[in-house]
Parts: C-alpha cells; structure tokens; sequence
C-alpha cells in the first residue's frame, strides 16, 4: 500500500451525518481484484444514474448525489432540509443492489448520509442572482459593496449599500456592472448613517466571506466593543476590534453622523457598503455598514442605517 493511500481504519468520514447504512463492504486485498471491485462499484454509479436515479435526484425528490467511496461503499447523499423516508431508501438500496448482482457482487455497502447542496464558489465579482452582502456593485459613481438583504416598509424586497456610491434616488444599480441591472435606488440616509436602499427582487440573507464560504446572517443587532468583520471587494474579509463609538464628520454628506463605530481593520477605497459582522454561539450578526476610514475604519451601526432607511434586515 502507498504511503497516501486512504484506509478504513479510522472513523468513516460520514459517521456525524450517517442517516442509515446497511450491508458491510469487503474490499479485496489483492490489487487486481481490488480495481475490479471498485470498477463494479463505479458501474452501479453509472447505471443507477441511468434506470432509475433520476426519481429521486433533488429537486423532484431528496438525493443530491450518489457515489462510491475508498471503504467501498455506495454513498446516497440526501439534502439535509428535505425527509426521506424508510421506503425511499429501501427502493433505493433495492435498485442498487440488484445491479450490484448482476455485476457478481453478492454484498453490496449502502450508506445514506445527510448533505449540503455545494456552494458554488464564485468570486465577488461575478454575477451573483439572489445577490448577497460582500459583492461588487456598480453605479455612475463608481464600484462598491453590496450590504445586506433588507425590506422596506412596504414589503419591497431590496438591499442596502453605502450611501455616497448610490445616490441620487432613481439611479440604477448594477451588479457587478453594467449592462446587468440589479435594481434601483428607493431611498438615501445621510443625517444618522451612510447608507442606501436599493429595491431589487432577488436577494438573500447571506454575506460572502469567501469563494467558498457564505455566511447565513442569524441576527441583527449592533455590536458591542467585540472583534467585528468586514467583507468588502478590495479588502478581502478583514477583523478587528470596535475601539470607539462616536459622532465623525462625512465629508459626502457634508454633516457629523453620530453614533458611528470606529473598527481597527483594514480596509481601501471599493469597501464602502459592505457588511460589517461578528459571531456569537456560533452564529452569525450582522452588526452595520462599513463606509470608510481615517485612521481607524469608519462604520454605521445597523441601528443607525434603520433609523435613516426604516428598512429591516433580512434573516436565514
């Protein structure tokens, strides 16, 4: 055996969401009839794909994958949010042992573990529908970062952004750019924060953190002196501690806003509107918008961007 070669020995990768195994793999000590086994499993694959998978693969029914793995089992992956049932999985695991058996496998591992549709790992500056926090928009005053998920008083689904790069009221937003159109500018703070709301359809309560990871926003409230978040298209997502709460003159404005947050993060120029977060229990606040810096980074607090916009923060 290799030295990087995978074994069995150790806990199965899909014990923490293991919903239901039956049967117990053998896999061939010798090499030949070792590849063999395994092309027999990668046949059940292919030919369950073929006849009936199709019944049940997501979204017409629970399974989002299937597959075979290195301890030579049969792996069903089902969507963690949508039941399956006990005679689901006992068609299942009748179909894929009937084509184990015409391919000479008497014993064939089935395992049905919860799973998570992949994230596609896309880049801020890609073209994001619903759009989420920490990705770049454009308008006629140059490139930002989208905010929040939010709703007006309305119902009007929508989002919000740094003020100073979406007004005036009216003026289309794009997302990344242009010609891709993702809504227009409904109001514009400016007396308690720097912010923006833009009416658009297609949004979701998430901030991108990475192009493989996408936070699901759990609350909303301001954050005390705790180490915050910032997810912006120049800077990348950056931390740092709330050092100071007070009034800072906006130079867009043209007017002191009070009760803004100075953060010790880095941030640049293509930063203004994105979310500003922290985490506690494991989860995700979103804590206000990010819309500048001095000597320290300058964000409004969610508080603020309410009492300007009268608009709430979606949650997921």
């Amino acid at each position: 055996m290799g030295d990087n070669e995978i074994t069995g020995e150790s806990t199965p990768y899909y014990s923490p969401y293991l919903i239901h195994q039956s049967g117990k793999a053998v896999i061939p000590a010798d090499d030949i009839l070792k590849q063999e086994f395994f092309s027999n499993l990668r046949t059940i694959v292919h030919k369950s794909d073929e006849s009936f998978m199709d019944l049940y693969y997501y979204p017409k029914g629970p399974i989002i994958g299937l597959g075979y793995n290195y301890l030579g089992d049969i792996v069903v992956h089902v969507e963690e949010k949508t039941p399956i049932s006990k005679e689901t999985m006992y068609e299942i695991e009748s179909n894929i042992r009937t084509i184990g058996k015409n391919q000479g496998l008497d014993v064939v591992s089935v395992v049905f573990m919860s799973d998570i549709i992949p994230i596609l790992d896309k880049t801020r500056t890609e073209t994001w529908r619903p759009v989420i926090g920490g990705i770049m928009i454009s308008t006629g005053l140059g490139q930002g970062t989208l905010g929040y998920a939010a709703r007006d008083t309305s119902g009007n689904l929508g989002y919000v952004t740094a003020g100073h790069i979406a007004e005036p009221v009216g003026s289309s937003v794009f997302q990344p750019g242009s010609p891709n159109q993702a809504g227009s500018v409904t109001k514009v703070g400016g007396v308690h924060s720097d912010s923006a709301f833009v009416r658009f359809s297609s949004v979701r309560a998430s901030i991108f953190e990475s192009e493989a990871i996408q936070r699901d926003i759990k609350y909303v409230i301001d954050p005390g002196f705790v180490t915050c978040t910032m997810s912006g298209i120049t800077s990348g997502a950056v931390s740092g501690p709330v050092i100071e709460y007070g009034s800072l003159y906006n130079s867009y404005f043209g007017r002191t806003l009070h009760d803004q947050i100075y953060i010790d993060y880095p941030s640049a120029g293509g930063d203004s509107g994105a979310p500003v977060y922290y985490f506690k229990w494991g989860n995700c606040f979103l804590g206000g918008l990010h819309w500048g810096h001095g000597r320290y980074s300058v964000a409004s607090p969610i508080s603020q961007v309410w009492n300007d916009l009268g608009v709430v923060a979606l949650t997921r």
